[in-house]
């Protein structure tokens, strides 16, 4: 019995977290037709990037490698404003992608 009236009574899919990952598993399953939903403890999505907001974080990779390449204009509408961004941009890259 589904007593959560957020989650629909059936899907094909749950994923747990919205971070990097989470975000892309769902793009995924959402284009082969699945019905998924994804649930995220944080009250944003992120993950690490959400959670990890302390001064000087960022990313160790370039920015260009660290970003999703599953869609052209994505990676067209995007510029990363640094080599190595830091974690409030990280944020903002994912929000908008999601918004997506």
């Amino acid at each position: 019995m589904n007593s959560d009236p957020i989650l629909p009574k059936m899907l094909d899919a749950l994923i747990v977290g919205a971070g990097f990952s989470g975000l892309y598993m769902l793009y995924c399953l959402r284009g082969h037709g699945f019905t998924v939903k994804i649930l995220e403890t944080g009250d944003g999505i992120g993950g690490t990037w959400y959670w990890n907001c302390y001064p000087g974080a960022r990313c160790d990779v370039e920015s260009i490698q660290y970003s999703y390449s599953f869609s052209e204009e994505l990676e067209e509408e995007w510029k990363w404003s640094e080599s190595f961004a830091s974690q409030p941009e990280i944020l903002r890259y994912l929000n908008y992608v999601a918004d997506k």
